[in-house]
C-alpha cells in the first residue's frame, strides 16, 4: 500500500519474500612462499644506501622471481 501509495497507482499488486542459505564467497589463494634470492642480485642490493629503498627493491625482486606469466598491474 505503501509503495502504491508514493508512485499514486497500483505499482506493487503482489510482494513474495524468499529465504535461502547464502554460499560463502571463494577465498583467494594464499600468497606464494618467499624465494631466497640469488647471491648476484644480493649484492646489487647492498649498493643501495637508503634502507626503506633496498626492502622495496628486495620485495619487487621475490615477487618477480615468483611470478609466473605476464604482470599483473593493480
Amino acid at each position: 500500500e505503501r509503495v502504491n501509495r508514493l508512485f499514486g497507482y497500483a505499482a506493487v499488486a503482489r510482494l513474495q519474500l524468499r529465504q535461502a542459505d547464502i554460499e560463502a564467497p571463494p577465498q583467494p589463494a594464499p600468497p606464494p612462499a618467499a624465494v631466497e634470492l640469488s647471491p648476484e642480485t644480493r649484492s646489487t642490493l647492498k649498493a643501495i644506501a637508503d634502507p626503506g629503498l633496498r626492502a622495496s627493491l628486495e620485495a619487487l625482486a621475490q615477487a618477480m622471481a615468483t611470478s609466473t606469466g605476464p604482470p599483473i598491474v593493480r
